[in-house]
Protein backbone atom coordinates (compact mmCIF):
# COMPACT_ATOMS: atom_id res chain seq x y z
CA UNK A 1 0.00 0.00 0.00
CA UNK A 2 2.61 2.24 1.04
CA UNK A 3 4.52 1.24 -2.38
CA UNK A 4 1.42 2.03 -4.39
CA UNK A 5 1.19 5.70 -2.50
CA UNK A 6 4.46 6.28 -3.33
CA UNK A 7 3.55 5.62 -7.33
CA UNK A 8 0.42 7.56 -7.17
CA UNK A 9 2.66 10.81 -5.77
CA UNK A 10 4.99 10.19 -8.29
CA UNK A 11 3.04 9.64 -11.25
CA UNK A 12 0.59 12.86 -10.12
CA UNK A 13 3.97 14.94 -9.43
CA UNK A 14 4.51 14.02 -12.96
CA UNK A 15 1.10 14.90 -14.49
CA UNK A 16 1.45 18.18 -12.65
CA UNK A 17 4.47 19.02 -14.47
CA UNK A 18 3.52 17.91 -17.87
CA UNK A 19 0.25 19.98 -17.64
CA UNK A 20 2.90 23.04 -16.26
CA UNK A 21 4.56 22.57 -19.51
CA UNK A 22 1.35 22.00 -21.34
CA UNK A 23 0.16 25.07 -20.66
CA UNK A 24 2.67 27.39 -21.46
CA UNK A 25 3.35 27.09 -25.64
CA UNK A 26 7.31 27.18 -26.45
CA UNK A 27 8.68 28.72 -29.79
CA UNK A 28 11.53 26.41 -29.44
CA UNK A 29 12.78 25.55 -32.75
CA UNK A 30 9.91 27.99 -34.74
CA UNK A 31 10.12 31.22 -37.22
CA UNK A 32 8.48 33.80 -36.54
CA UNK A 33 7.51 36.37 -39.36
CA UNK A 34 6.55 40.04 -38.43
CA UNK A 35 5.14 41.41 -41.47
CA UNK A 36 5.99 44.90 -42.63
CA UNK A 37 5.41 47.68 -45.03
CA UNK A 38 8.34 48.71 -45.56
CA UNK A 39 9.85 52.20 -44.64
CA UNK A 40 9.70 52.89 -40.48
CA UNK A 41 7.50 50.54 -39.74
CA UNK A 42 10.00 48.04 -41.34
CA UNK A 43 12.82 50.19 -39.55
CA UNK A 44 10.88 49.61 -36.15
CA UNK A 45 10.50 46.10 -36.75
CA UNK A 46 14.15 45.34 -37.38
CA UNK A 47 15.20 46.53 -33.54
CA UNK A 48 12.52 45.01 -32.54
CA UNK A 49 13.12 41.04 -33.97
CA UNK A 50 16.57 41.61 -32.63
CA UNK A 51 15.43 41.80 -28.56
CA UNK A 52 12.21 39.93 -28.16
CA UNK A 53 13.01 36.44 -29.42
CA UNK A 54 14.71 35.74 -26.61
CA UNK A 55 11.79 37.45 -24.25
CA UNK A 56 9.48 34.46 -26.13
CA UNK A 57 9.75 30.85 -24.75
CA UNK A 58 12.02 28.74 -26.64
CA UNK A 59 13.66 31.28 -28.10
CA UNK A 60 12.69 31.70 -31.66
CA UNK A 61 14.22 32.92 -34.67
CA UNK A 62 12.34 36.62 -35.91
CA UNK A 63 12.66 37.73 -39.62
CA UNK A 64 10.97 40.78 -41.45
CA UNK A 65 8.70 39.95 -44.37
CA UNK A 66 8.17 43.04 -46.12
CA UNK A 67 4.47 43.28 -47.32
CA UNK A 68 3.87 46.72 -49.31
CA UNK A 69 0.97 48.06 -50.68
CA UNK A 70 -2.12 49.86 -49.53
CA UNK A 71 -0.37 51.49 -46.32
CA UNK A 72 -0.22 48.80 -43.89
CA UNK A 73 -3.65 47.44 -45.33
CA UNK A 74 -2.41 44.76 -47.04
CA UNK A 75 -0.44 43.56 -43.96
CA UNK A 76 -3.68 44.18 -41.69
CA UNK A 77 -6.14 42.20 -44.35
CA UNK A 78 -3.46 38.90 -44.41
CA UNK A 79 -2.85 38.74 -40.59
CA UNK A 80 -6.41 39.59 -39.81
CA UNK A 81 -7.43 35.88 -42.72
CA UNK A 82 -4.41 33.99 -43.13
CA UNK A 83 -1.67 34.03 -40.54
CA UNK A 84 -1.23 31.14 -38.33
CA UNK A 85 -2.78 31.99 -34.82
CA UNK A 86 0.03 30.43 -33.00
CA UNK A 87 1.78 33.36 -32.31
CA UNK A 88 3.89 32.98 -35.52
CA UNK A 89 2.93 35.39 -37.57
CA UNK A 90 2.21 39.43 -36.49
CA UNK A 91 2.06 42.24 -37.91
CA UNK A 92 3.53 45.97 -37.85
CA UNK A 93 0.93 48.05 -39.11
CA UNK A 94 -0.13 51.63 -38.85
CA UNK A 95 -2.67 53.56 -36.36
CA UNK A 96 -4.74 54.43 -38.71
CA UNK A 97 -5.98 50.89 -39.13
CA UNK A 98 -7.33 51.21 -36.10
CA UNK A 99 -10.57 53.41 -37.39
CA UNK A 100 -10.55 51.94 -40.87
CA UNK A 101 -14.27 50.84 -40.21
CA UNK A 102 -15.24 53.97 -38.83
CA UNK A 103 -13.85 55.84 -41.80
CA UNK A 104 -15.63 52.46 -44.71
CA UNK A 105 -12.28 52.26 -46.28
CA UNK A 106 -12.50 50.22 -48.93
CA UNK A 107 -10.83 46.68 -49.55
CA UNK A 108 -11.10 46.06 -45.99
CA UNK A 109 -11.41 42.64 -44.82
CA UNK A 110 -11.41 42.87 -40.63
CA UNK A 111 -13.22 44.69 -37.71
CA UNK A 112 -10.65 46.23 -35.77
CA UNK A 113 -12.04 45.54 -32.86
CA UNK A 114 -11.60 41.89 -33.38
CA UNK A 115 -8.14 42.18 -33.86
CA UNK A 116 -5.78 41.25 -31.28
CA UNK A 117 -3.57 44.35 -30.26
CA UNK A 118 -0.51 43.33 -28.54
CA UNK A 119 1.13 46.92 -27.76
CA UNK A 120 2.27 49.93 -29.69
CA UNK A 121 6.11 50.95 -29.61
CA UNK A 122 5.45 54.81 -29.88
CA UNK A 123 2.95 57.51 -30.40
CA UNK A 124 4.02 59.88 -33.68
CA UNK A 125 4.17 63.02 -35.09
CA UNK A 126 3.18 63.19 -38.57
CA UNK A 127 4.36 66.53 -40.28
CA UNK A 128 3.63 68.00 -43.61
CA UNK A 129 6.49 68.78 -45.41
CA UNK A 130 6.98 69.93 -48.82
CA UNK A 131 10.41 70.24 -51.20
CA UNK A 132 12.60 73.56 -51.54
CA UNK A 133 11.60 73.68 -55.05
CA UNK A 134 7.86 73.79 -54.49
CA UNK A 135 7.95 77.39 -53.10
CA UNK A 136 5.93 76.49 -50.83
CA UNK A 137 7.04 78.61 -47.80
CA UNK A 138 4.14 77.88 -44.87
CA UNK A 139 0.93 75.93 -44.48
CA UNK A 140 -1.38 79.10 -45.19
CA UNK A 141 -0.46 78.64 -48.74
CA UNK A 142 -2.08 75.19 -48.93
CA UNK A 143 -5.23 77.19 -48.61
CA UNK A 144 -4.66 79.52 -51.45
CA UNK A 145 -2.82 77.16 -54.31
CA UNK A 146 -2.63 73.10 -55.05
CA UNK A 147 0.05 71.20 -53.50
CA UNK A 148 0.88 67.78 -55.37
CA UNK A 149 1.45 65.13 -52.30
CA UNK A 150 2.14 61.34 -52.68
CA UNK A 151 0.12 59.25 -51.59
CA UNK A 152 0.05 55.62 -50.88
CA UNK A 153 -2.90 52.91 -49.95
CA UNK A 154 -6.46 54.20 -48.29
CA UNK A 155 -5.24 54.06 -44.89
CA UNK A 156 -2.27 55.44 -45.00
CA UNK A 157 -2.21 58.40 -43.10
CA UNK A 158 -0.97 60.77 -46.68
CA UNK A 159 -4.30 59.90 -47.93
CA UNK A 160 -6.56 60.33 -45.07
CA UNK A 161 -4.83 63.31 -43.78
CA UNK A 162 -4.45 65.24 -46.60
CA UNK A 163 -7.78 63.92 -47.38
CA UNK A 164 -10.12 65.08 -43.68
CA UNK A 165 -7.77 68.57 -43.95
CA UNK A 166 -8.88 69.42 -47.69
CA UNK A 167 -12.63 68.52 -46.38
CA UNK A 168 -12.45 70.11 -43.06
CA UNK A 169 -10.06 72.67 -43.71
CA UNK A 170 -10.24 73.94 -47.35
CA UNK A 171 -6.38 72.92 -47.79
CA UNK A 172 -6.21 72.12 -51.44
CA UNK A 173 -3.65 68.60 -51.32
CA UNK A 174 -3.80 67.27 -54.85
CA UNK A 175 -3.30 63.42 -53.99
CA UNK A 176 -1.10 61.41 -55.90
CA UNK A 177 -1.85 57.99 -54.50
CA UNK A 178 -0.06 54.37 -55.13
CA UNK A 179 3.40 54.72 -53.57
CA UNK A 180 4.24 51.61 -51.79
CA UNK A 181 5.69 53.56 -48.94
CA UNK A 182 7.06 56.83 -47.03
CA UNK A 183 10.42 56.18 -48.99
CA UNK A 184 9.24 55.75 -52.60
CA UNK A 185 7.31 59.15 -52.01
CA UNK A 186 10.57 60.69 -50.74
CA UNK A 187 12.38 59.46 -53.76
CA UNK A 188 9.17 60.66 -56.03
CA UNK A 189 10.04 64.56 -53.97
CA UNK A 190 13.57 63.90 -55.05
CA UNK A 191 12.46 62.94 -58.93
CA UNK A 192 9.91 66.32 -58.86
CA UNK A 193 7.25 64.28 -59.67
CA UNK A 194 5.31 65.95 -56.46
CA UNK A 195 5.91 68.96 -54.43
CA UNK A 196 5.64 67.08 -50.99
CA UNK A 197 3.79 64.82 -48.69
CA UNK A 198 1.02 65.35 -46.50
CA UNK A 199 1.71 63.08 -43.76
CA UNK A 200 5.46 61.51 -42.72
CA UNK A 201 6.25 59.97 -39.68
CA UNK A 202 9.00 62.81 -37.86
CA UNK A 203 10.39 59.50 -36.78
CA UNK A 204 11.21 58.14 -40.55
CA UNK A 205 12.35 61.21 -41.21
CA UNK A 206 15.07 61.45 -38.60
CA UNK A 207 16.13 57.82 -39.17
CA UNK A 208 16.36 58.45 -42.75
CA UNK A 209 15.61 61.85 -44.03
CA UNK A 210 17.21 64.31 -41.38
CA UNK A 211 19.96 66.20 -43.58
CA UNK A 212 16.98 66.72 -45.92
CA UNK A 213 15.72 69.20 -43.02
CA UNK A 214 18.96 70.91 -42.23
CA UNK A 215 20.22 71.20 -45.57
CA UNK A 216 16.79 72.54 -46.25
CA UNK A 217 15.96 70.49 -48.99
CA UNK A 218 12.91 69.93 -47.22
CA UNK A 219 10.68 72.11 -45.63
CA UNK A 220 8.08 71.05 -42.33
CA UNK A 221 5.16 73.13 -42.87
CA UNK A 222 2.57 71.69 -39.76
CA UNK A 223 2.47 68.96 -37.18
CA UNK A 224 -0.52 66.57 -37.83
CA UNK A 225 -0.71 65.28 -34.17
CA UNK A 226 -2.82 66.73 -31.16
CA UNK A 227 0.69 67.15 -28.78
CA UNK A 228 3.83 68.96 -29.92
CA UNK A 229 6.97 67.31 -30.53
CA UNK A 230 9.95 68.58 -29.17
CA UNK A 231 11.74 68.26 -31.76
CA UNK A 232 9.31 70.46 -33.46
CA UNK A 233 9.17 73.63 -31.52
CA UNK A 234 7.66 76.38 -33.78
CA UNK A 235 6.02 74.27 -36.24
CA UNK A 236 2.04 74.65 -35.62
CA UNK A 237 -0.05 72.03 -34.93
CA UNK A 238 -3.05 70.68 -36.92
CA UNK A 239 -5.35 71.73 -33.72
CA UNK A 240 -4.20 75.03 -34.27
CA UNK A 241 -6.03 76.06 -37.44
CA UNK A 242 -9.14 74.42 -36.48
CA UNK A 243 -11.89 77.36 -35.99
CA UNK A 244 -14.86 75.59 -34.69
CA UNK A 245 -15.85 73.30 -32.03
CA UNK A 246 -17.06 70.61 -35.29
CA UNK A 247 -13.35 70.56 -36.51
CA UNK A 248 -12.28 70.68 -33.40
CA UNK A 249 -13.74 67.56 -32.59
CA UNK A 250 -13.18 66.10 -36.23
CA UNK A 251 -9.70 66.86 -35.37
CA UNK A 252 -9.56 64.89 -32.03
CA UNK A 253 -11.33 61.91 -34.16
CA UNK A 254 -8.81 61.65 -36.84
CA UNK A 255 -5.54 62.81 -35.20
CA UNK A 256 -6.00 59.73 -32.21
CA UNK A 257 -4.70 57.53 -34.21
CA UNK A 258 -1.29 59.46 -34.38
CA UNK A 259 -1.41 57.88 -30.42
CA UNK A 260 -0.79 54.51 -31.41
CA UNK A 261 1.16 54.81 -34.38
CA UNK A 262 3.12 51.57 -34.08
CA UNK A 263 0.89 49.65 -33.54
CA UNK A 264 1.80 45.29 -33.91
CA UNK A 265 -1.24 42.75 -34.33
CA UNK A 266 -2.26 39.17 -33.86
CA UNK A 267 -5.33 37.37 -35.77
CA UNK A 268 -8.44 37.07 -34.28
CA UNK A 269 -8.88 33.68 -32.57
CA UNK A 270 -5.21 33.18 -31.07
CA UNK A 271 -5.66 31.87 -27.91
CA UNK A 272 -5.00 33.88 -24.95
CA UNK A 273 -2.06 32.46 -23.48
CA UNK A 274 -0.05 33.16 -26.63
CA UNK A 275 -1.66 36.71 -26.66
CA UNK A 276 -0.62 36.84 -22.97
CA UNK A 277 3.32 35.30 -24.00
CA UNK A 278 3.49 37.95 -26.68
CA UNK A 279 2.08 40.99 -24.73
CA UNK A 280 4.63 40.40 -21.65
CA UNK A 281 7.46 40.12 -24.05
CA UNK A 282 6.24 43.51 -25.65
CA UNK A 283 6.18 45.35 -22.24
CA UNK A 284 10.06 43.59 -21.27
CA UNK A 285 11.56 44.63 -24.55
CA UNK A 286 10.24 48.13 -25.05
CA UNK A 287 11.62 48.74 -20.85
CA UNK A 288 14.87 47.17 -21.81
CA UNK A 289 17.90 50.03 -22.00
CA UNK A 290 19.51 47.75 -24.61
CA UNK A 291 16.28 47.97 -27.01
CA UNK A 292 16.16 51.91 -26.05
CA UNK A 293 19.72 52.39 -27.16
CA UNK A 294 19.26 50.67 -30.14
CA UNK A 295 16.36 52.87 -31.27
CA UNK A 296 18.08 56.00 -30.48
CA UNK A 297 21.28 54.52 -32.44
CA UNK A 298 18.81 54.43 -35.40
CA UNK A 299 16.75 57.88 -34.63
CA UNK A 300 13.94 56.49 -33.75
CA UNK A 301 11.32 57.91 -31.04
CA UNK A 302 9.67 55.29 -28.73
CA UNK A 303 7.71 57.85 -26.34
CA UNK A 304 4.27 56.96 -26.00
CA UNK A 305 4.56 53.26 -26.47
CA UNK A 306 1.65 51.62 -24.99
CA UNK A 307 0.60 48.25 -24.04
CA UNK A 308 -2.14 45.63 -25.81
CA UNK A 309 -4.46 46.40 -23.33
CA UNK A 310 -4.01 50.50 -23.24
CA UNK A 311 -4.12 50.47 -27.63
CA UNK A 312 -7.62 48.17 -27.01
CA UNK A 313 -8.82 51.20 -25.02
CA UNK A 314 -8.05 54.08 -27.23
CA UNK A 315 -9.83 52.16 -29.74
CA UNK A 316 -12.92 51.58 -27.91
CA UNK A 317 -13.25 55.58 -26.70
CA UNK A 318 -12.66 56.41 -30.99
CA UNK A 319 -15.69 53.50 -31.59
CA UNK A 320 -18.13 55.88 -29.35
CA UNK A 321 -17.85 58.60 -31.16
CA UNK A 322 -20.30 60.93 -31.94
CA UNK A 323 -22.30 59.44 -34.63
CA UNK A 324 -22.84 63.41 -36.34
CA UNK A 325 -19.44 64.15 -36.15
CA UNK A 326 -18.32 60.78 -37.70
CA UNK A 327 -21.24 61.28 -40.48
CA UNK A 328 -19.44 64.47 -41.30
CA UNK A 329 -15.89 63.30 -41.19
CA UNK A 330 -16.83 60.39 -43.79
CA UNK A 331 -18.33 62.74 -46.04
CA UNK A 332 -15.58 65.56 -46.07
CA UNK A 333 -12.92 61.93 -46.40
CA UNK A 334 -11.92 60.74 -50.32
CA UNK A 335 -10.93 57.41 -49.36
CA UNK A 336 -11.05 55.59 -53.06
Amino acid sequence: MAKLLVLSTALFASFLTTASHAEEPSFAGKTISIYASGGGYALYARALAIHIGKRLPGTPTIIIRELPGAGTLMSANYIAEAARKDGTEIGAVGGSVATVQLYKVPNVRFDPRRLIWLASLASEAGVVAVTAKSGVSSIRDAFTHKILVGGGGPTSGNIVFPSILNGLLGTKFDIVRGYKSSEDIALAMERGEVEGVASWNWSSIKAARLDWVKSGQIKILLQLALTGHPDLEGIPLVTDLAKTDEQRAAIQLVFSSQDIARPYIAPPGTPPQIVDLWRRAFQETMTDPAFQADLGKMNLDSAGAKSGGEVEALIERLYATSPDVLSKVNRWMDLK
